[in-house]
């Protein structure tokens, strides 16, 4: 028979049902750790700290330590050890102490590490030499799971005195696929690229920096919440937006496009690549078939002019982003922000005005997006409620340019399949990308519903404040996205904007231009291929 124990509250449960319950928190919250959701992380296993569980206490050990909280991180891998030797669990204290040791407890962490090894816990012992013993960790780069080994490539390329050995680890440590080591190995790519005045490494290596697509599965869980939503099934709806905001984080690498088809691609356009690095804003410029480096100085710099930037009362941080656009000459511009630079208006730049901007995510995404066709001619049309001016927006354009009017979630995204244009006016909220939505009348309409379609319309129009969907509708198929980088005004400005935009959408990046030249910058951009 199956052993029971008491509730807290006085009633039995049975065990193997609690124990099945703890298994999956500690594989949803290691799995989340693992994806960098450290907080989302933290919040699963907090009532399985409270029970005391060692796995739990070891498993909130590693989420403090990868949040920086040492203190914390010693305290619950302390207690951790304790409780394993005292539920004679001795194989587990050595994967605690090694947390511990890189907490800033004191201890033999050679010792420490080859007792993970025998009792095999490799990742922890990999860990533990990475800090402590760097050249053992490289030493064992071709032995152990995939972490482990990724550890060890990472602790040959620090290691390495030449550009060539580095960058040879770096490619063998990615080709790992492990995510807590992919940005540090970049970034010794990077430095050597830097180091040595080598544009085109520092195009590559930059491209390997930008976030790539997230995993159908992704899309998967997000129709089950949509179901989730509808029942009211408040557990499974908390269930599986973690799911979905694991999957997001759990990428499938896709190739970078060669420089060489990137180059042709762009005719007559110059591309501008910025990147952030140890501190730096770092640009790769490619005009005319020359690719080059630009030094911008600090990047915490350009986040307070980014942030200070009012075209009225901040002439000094207007000025200081438009030299960023020098490189460029008065060519039709391609921009790749660094993340300092992603909510620039650029049509309010005095270099850009009138002037076609395309923004992208990377080169990559720019790339793809150029070669997909741009069809202008099947319309639809959604307005969200709550606004003065929306249905008025769409009634006007619908007039213009014909095509369906929709204001539903499921009406939208059944309508989406074979449009070629989907202009929404609504409300936006800008969260992770696949939970930032445009409010329709029935409810919101998430990034995540957007990724379980099997394509979307060429041309994406949102007059919705920062909404962020513009990456997950670029990866699901769309060639441009117009959206806003602030809050849109409810009032007829951006009515008669539109009008011009739409009159001239077969060229959305100049139309756009022409149209905030005419009515003023309102922060729309054109992202992807314009």
């Amino acid at each position: 028979m199956t052993a029971r124990r008491p509730r807290p509250g006085g009633g039995p449960v049975d065990g193997t049902a609690h124990r099945a319950r703890t298994h999956r928190t500690l594989t949803l919250a290691e799995a989340l750790l693992t994806t960098g959701l450290v907080r989302e992380a933290t919040a699963v296993l907090r009532p399985a700290v409270a029970c005391r569980l060692p796995e739990a206490l070891l498993l909130a050990a590693r989420c403090a330590l990868r949040a920086g909280d040492h203190d914390t991180a010693r305290a619950l891998a302390s207690d951790a050890e304790a409780l394993f030797r005292e539920h004679d669990r001795p194989s587990w204290a050595p994967a605690a102490l090694a947390v511990a040791l890189r907490a800033g407890a004191p201890g033999r962490p050679t010792a420490v590490a080859e007792a993970c090894d025998r009792h095999g816990h490799h990742d922890d012992a990999a860990d533990l030499r990475l800090t402590h013993a760097p050249d053992q960790a490289a030493a064992r780069r071709h032995r152990g799971t995939d972490r482990s080994r990724a550890i060890g490539w990472l602790a040959r390329a620090r290691l390495s005195t030449t550009r060539r050995d580095a960058v040879a680890a770096c490619r063998a440590g990615l080709a790992l696929h492990d995510p807590d080591t992919h940005g540090d190995l970049v970034d010794i790519a990077l430095d050597h690229a830097l180091t040595s005045r080598d544009a085109r490494s520092a195009w590559r290596w930059s491209e390997c920096r930008r976030t790539p697509a997230p995993t159908p599965q992704a899309a998967r869980a997000g129709a089950e919440l949509r179901l989730a939503r509808a029942r009211a099934d408040h557990v499974r709806v908390a269930l599986l937006e973690r799911e979905i905001r694991r999957l997001s984080r759990t990428t499938t690498v896709r190739r970078a496009a060669p420089l060489t088809d990137v180059v042709d691609a762009l005719r007559d356009r110059a591309l501008l690549v910025f990147l952030s690095h140890r501190g730096r804003l770092v640009a790769v410029s490619v005009a005319a078939g020359r690719v080059r480096l630009h030094d911008f100085g600090e990047a915490a710099a350009t986040a307070r002019h980014v942030r200070a930037l009012s075209l009225a009362t901040a002439p000094q941080a207007v000025a200081e982003l438009d030299r960023l656009l020098r490189p460029a000459g008065d060519r039709p511009l391609v921009v790749v922000p660094s993340p300092e630079l992603a909510r620039v208006p650029w049509a309010g730049l005095p270099s850009a005005r009138g002037r076609a901007v395309s923004i992208a995510p990377s080169a990559t995404c720019w790339f793809r997006a150029d070669q997909r066709p741009l069809a202008v001619a099947d319309r639809l049309w959604v307005a969200g409620p709550d606004l003065r001016h929306a249905r008025y927006e769409v009634d006007v354009l619908r007039r213009r340019h014909g095509g369906r009017y929709r204001s539903t979630v499921d009406e939208t995204l059944h309508c989406m399949l074979d449009a070629d244009v989907l202009h929404v006016a609504a409300h936006g909220v800008h969260e992770d990308e696949m939970f930032s939505h445009l409010h329709l009348d029935d409810g919101p309409l998430h990034g995540h519903d957007f990724a379980a379609l099997p394509r979307v319309p060429a041309v994406v129009v949102l007059s919705a404040c920062a909404s962020g969907l513009a990456g997950v509708l670029l990866r699901r198929g769309a060639r441009v996205v117009v959206e806003s980088v602030r809050a849109v005004p409810d009032d007829r400005r951006v009515v008669d904007l539109m009008v011009d935009l739409h009159a001239n959408l077969d060229r959305p990046a100049q139309a756009l231009a022409d149209a905030q030249a005419k009515h003023g910058d309102l922060g729309f951009v054109c992202v992807g291929a314009g």
